[in-house]
């Protein structure tokens, strides 16, 4: 009886070990799978010649007798190119799905800015990104609070699609009298313009990426 428990019990095991390795497949499958052009739609991210881009604009060419062509407005997500395809309707094309996942900042490291996912595990893998990458955040990070969250997508280690907060609140350092606006210089070292009647030590609310004026902050 002890070994036909045991002999069931390491059954149940690997029985157990098998549907667990099952059930973590599709993790991974999600995230790229072929699909025939005829059934593409504007917005896909597709890797083609070994490159990312994303489909803008689809025209379906039928021929007689020869199924059809899709034609595909694309554009390079890495370099911001855009180019047209030409693909047979039954050709497979390969999808690459990129959701966008929540980020905190925690720091800047050799030049690049660092990001780690928002309730993960300790050993999750930080995320660096280029100045270029945050199209115009950069100089914003240290001076926006700590918990504040960021959406962007992750490709090959590569930050795209990146979203922020759309307002930060700075001190003004000088300010420089031009004819008809101020310059505001900030303490990060960017400027915008400004009413004449801010002054040096002001806060004010800036509009991010953009760098434009919103209002005056009022002192407490």
């Amino acid at each position: 009886m002890n070994r036909l428990a045991q002999f069931n019990s390491l059954t149940r095991c690997l029985i157990n070990n098998n549907v667990k390795s099952l059930l973590s497949v599709p993790e991974y499958s999600k995230r790229f799978y072929e699909l025939e052009a005829g059934e593409l739609k504007k917005g896909m991210f597709i890797e083609h010649k070994n490159k990312l881009f994303q489909i803008e604009k689809l025209q379906h060419q039928k021929v007689a007798m020869r199924g059809g062509f899709i034609i595909a407005d694309i554009k390079n997500i890495i370099d911001g190119s855009r180019s047209n395809y030409k693909f047979r309707s039954a050709e497979n094309v390969e999808i690459v799905e990129l959701p966008k996942e929540d980020y905190v900042y925690i720091g800047e490291k050799s030049g690049k800015f660092l990001f780690k996912k928002v309730e993960e595990g300790e050993d999750d893998e930080e995320i660096a990104a280029s100045e270029d990458q945050l199209i115009g955040y950069a100089p914003y990070l240290a001076y926006l609070d700590p918990e504040t969250e960021y959406n962007f997508r992750e490709y090959n280690g590569k930050v795209i699609d990146f979203k922020g907060p759309t307002d930060v609140v700075l001190k003004i350092k000088n300010i420089t009298d031009l004819q008809n606006y101020k310059v505001l210089y900030f303490e990060n070292g960017r400027s915008c313009k400004g009413p004449s009647y801010l002054k040096p030590g002001d806060q004010v609310q800036i509009r991010i990426p953009e760098e434009e004026l919103i209002t005056a902050v009022k002192r407490s």
